[in-house]
């Protein structure tokens, strides 16, 4: 079989290994989301074209890699029909509810309009209808349920009505039952978390800080104008400390060109509180929500780089970064037939930035059905259909890279003209030497454990 070199991949810069006294390349092929390490002279021969010069093994394992791979394949369907078939045969049902339409905070970047509507016991009924008709088809091992809002600690009483009634669902049709939450925090006391994990069946709580109090609280204010960083910052610590309950506690600190300088402070902060092992952290770039938010950004080349220091400091702090995307063959809710989001008007959507959003229109463009049967001016497909559209080439996707491992990123962006790529597209040669880096320290460290257990 005649073979190429694929186009997914990624290859670093040189670098001496000075343990080994070689010169290295890290190599990430994209379309199986493998890193490997690689001697300079096998990147040349491979480079050429001279595949059957390498040695067996190693050839071997780049074609089962998929470094190499048949010359006559069209790669771009290849990753398209991976995708779609994942889609297919996706046996999860995962549906967003957004309780309430309310939120305590008032953040500058927020494009929602927020009210104090909560969903009916009559939209919950119409709810629970829909869902149990999506498993009457017999297509779901499980069902997932992520709490979005506005502020879903809000509409808890709702969380609280629906959950017993989606787990007698589940468990009427043989799936498996979890769920996540979104949240601002600000309610997250070590009491409610107890509720949700124990109670609710939530295994994943993300919050939002955006960076140390001065920063934050300029940003994610109450409504009222009355700071929240402190409370939200102690109910994280409390529940990460809180050894009789078991979560997934996930961080996210959004920045733009006003807070970017606190990510750092905010990282040592963290650290001081020993949340090392206890959290996930992640930033993340202000994006547009129906606004001009994403105006206030930095440039994703210069959020690249700086994502790179960051990075660097997690792991100097014995945080634990993932410094490598995955495989993503869904790129989000949008392109799954049965996903959906239901807000607190009873309105349903394929996408959750769009809800709330005033800018959107009443009734809302985006809007694919309701719970009432009405007819609401948006379709499925408008955002449904992205990976045809890749497929055809209408987006840039089609000849990148990192479209395994992003997916595209966000097709209602790619839709309104605004380019969502993620950071990784411009700093992934950087966190190749990273991981590298990381593995041979790491590597060091084992190997001198080792010695010391041969010692004693």
């Amino acid at each position: 079989m005649a073979l190429k070199l694929s186009h997914y991949h990624v290859v670093s810069r040189p670098v001496f290994d000075q343990i080994e006294e070689q010169t290295k390349r890290a190599i990430f092929v994209t379309r199986t989301a493998s890193f490997r390490i690689i001697d300079q002279g096998s990147w040349r021969l491979i480079e050429q074209g001279n595949f059957q010069q390498l040695p067996s093994d190693i050839l071997a394992e780049l074609i089962n890699i998929e470094l190499l791979v048949a010359e006559e394949e069209d790669e771009l369907q290849t990753i398209i029909q991976q995708n779609q078939a994942t889609i297919t045969e996706d046996s999860d049902l995962y549906l967003v509810v957004q309780p309430t339409a309310y939120c305590q905070l008032g953040c500058h970047y927020c494009g929602q309009e927020h009210s104090p509507k909560m969903m009916s016991e009559e939209a919950q009924k119409q709810f629970l209808e829909r869902t149990k008709k999506k498993l009457q088809t017999g297509k779901f091992t499980s069902l997932s349920i992520g709490w979005f809002g506005g502020e879903p600690l809000v509409g808890l009483s709702v969380i609280r009505s629906l959950t017993p009634q989606l787990k007698a669902l589940a468990t009427e049709f043989n799936c498996s039952y979890d769920a996540k939450i979104v949240t601002n925090g600000l309610a997250l006391t070590p009491k409610i978390a107890k509720e949700l994990i124990e109670d609710l069946n939530i295994t994943f709580i993300e919050v939002t800080l955006d960076g140390t109090k001065e920063y934050h609280d300029l940003r994610r204010m109450q409504k009222s104008g009355l700071p929240t960083f402190s409370k939200i910052f102690r109910n994280v610590v409390n529940i990460a400390h809180q050894k009789d309950i078991d979560i997934q506690l996930s961080i996210r600190c959004n920045v733009d060109y006003q807070n970017y300088e606190a990510v750092s402070p905010l990282l040592h902060e963290l650290a001081t509180a020993n949340l090392q092992d206890k959290v996930k952290f992640y930033v993340a770039p202000i994006h547009s929500w129906g606004n001009d938010a994403h105006k206030q950004s930095l440039s994703k080349e210069d959020f690249a780089e700086l994502e790179i220091f960051w990075l660097s400091e997690m792991i100097e702090l014995g945080f634990y970064p993932q410094l490598i995307p995955g495989r993503v063959p869904i790129v989000c809710m949008a392109v799954s037939p049965n996903s959906e989001l239901v807000d607190a008007y009873g309105n349903i959507f394929n996408c959750t930035e769009v809800s709330y959003v005033p800018t959107y229109g009443k009734p809302n463009e985006y809007a694919i059905d309701h719970l009432s049967g009405q007819t609401m001016p948006g379709n499925r497909e408008r955002l449904g259909n992205f990976n045809q559209k890749v497929s055809q080439g209408n987006y840039p996707c089609s000849s990148c890279k990192m479209l395994p491992v992003c997916g595209g990123s966000c097709p209602k962006s790619w839709a309104e003209g605004i380019e969502p790529c993620p950071s990784a597209k411009y700093n992934i040669e950087d966190r190749l030497l990273l991981n590298y880096a990381l593995s041979r320290l790491t590597n060091e460290i084992e190997e001198t454990e080792k010695f010391s257990n041969q010692l004693s």
